[in-house]
């Protein structure tokens, strides 16, 4: 553990000095990872599919705010979708014009908390991230976390079903009405993962931030529990057909980043806590303050000294003395 703590001050201060940099490499490729998994998915607009169209607009979202990804992305994934179906679009667009509402509103900060969910979803490892999202995450990220279920089920039902639909079908009103809405409300495996994922989310990051010793490690054996529980049984109530196998290995691995995960921000020393008490006109102030783990890294840097040969080269000439301007006299006599 000395280790990961050693680590993370060493990123600390490489951060520190590259910000800038890091933070523009970090959004190009979250950006642009979600664009390729966005025309994977729902890919019917050709042009859009192109990476000289990508590329740039990957470019566009490292340089801009984390809102303009969101919009950007949203852009894409509409006219891919009214390509396909008008109705369909229109449908899609008042589905995600409501959840945006609430998400700019409430946690517009969340904005990387979103793409790596759905990414996630995309390469399914979804069960890791509830307990580890609680941990970090303020509770006001449940939002963001809830829609980028929804978006991810929305993407996944309308590639998977596309290419069963014929033309007619999909241009009638009536017929992408009953799509999306079936397509929606009828996703049982979405409704359990968002029941599960909303309750594990809430109940570890309340513990979490409970004024108790090892209230980390206690969210986290909770929302373990809580999230492998709650997957069993909606998968039972509600006949989901998720995965057992992928459930369990997924929750092992959860339980290691999120005991990582804690260590690393929210490693208190409980051995040098220390209690105050003062007060002023109106009121009496106790306070308990814990110690956070720090570890000082050693900042080493080696000098190399490269000794050259000087065999047969001439020798070198000392430089002629200076010579005398008398100032030695000028001074002496200024003294007397």
């Amino acid at each position: 553990m000395t280790f990961l703590l050693e680590l993370r001050e060493r990123w600390l201060r490489f951060y520190e000095k590259h910000e800038k940099w890091i933070l523009m490499a970090a959004k190009f490729a979250a950006a642009l990872t979600a664009l390729f998994l966005l025309t994977n998915e729902v890919g019917f607009f050709e042009i859009l599919k192109n990476p000289l169209i990508i590329i740039p607009a990957a470019v566009l979202c490292a340089l801009t705010p984390g809102f303009v990804t969101i919009i950007v992305l949203s852009g894409f994934l509409l006219v891919h979708l009214f390509v396909m179906s008008f109705p369909l679009g229109m449908v899609v667009v008042i589905v995600i014009g409501i959840m945006y509402l609430i998400f700019f509103r409430f946690c517009p900060t969340a904005v990387y908390l979103f793409l790596i969910t759905v990414f996630c979803f995309c390469i399914h490892i979804p069960y890791l991230l509830p307990v580890v999202v609680a941990l970090i995450c303020p509770v006001s990220f449940i939002f963001a976390f809830d829609f980028a279920v929804i978006i991810y089920f929305i993407l996944h039902t309308i590639g998977s079903y596309s290419a069963m639909l014929t033309r007619q079908a999909v241009t009638d009103t009536a017929h992408s009405l009953s799509f999306i809405s079936g397509s929606i409300l009828g996703n049982r495996e979405m409704f359990a993962v968002l029941i599960t994922f909303t309750i594990t989310f809430l109940l570890s990051n309340i513990i979490r931030r409970l004024p108790a010793r090892y209230a980390g490690f206690y969210a986290i054996i909770t929302g373990v529990i809580c999230q492998f529980i709650l997957l069993v049984l909606t998968d039972i109530w509600l006949k989901a057909d998720l995965s057992l196998g992928a459930i369990v290995v997924q929750t092992v691995v959860e339980i290691a980043l999120a005991i990582i995960c804690n260590y690393l921000f929210f490693g208190v020393n409980y051995t040098k806590t220390e209690h105050f008490q003062f007060d002023d006109e109106e009121y009496y102030y106790y306070v308990k303050a814990v110690p956070k783990r720090t570890i000082s890294v050693s900042d080493i840097k080696v000098k190399h000294i490269n000794v050259k040969s000087v065999k047969g080269k001439p020798d070198t000439k000392e430089p002629d003395a200076e010579p005398d301007t008398g100032n030695e006299d000028m001074y002496s006599d200024d003294k007397e």
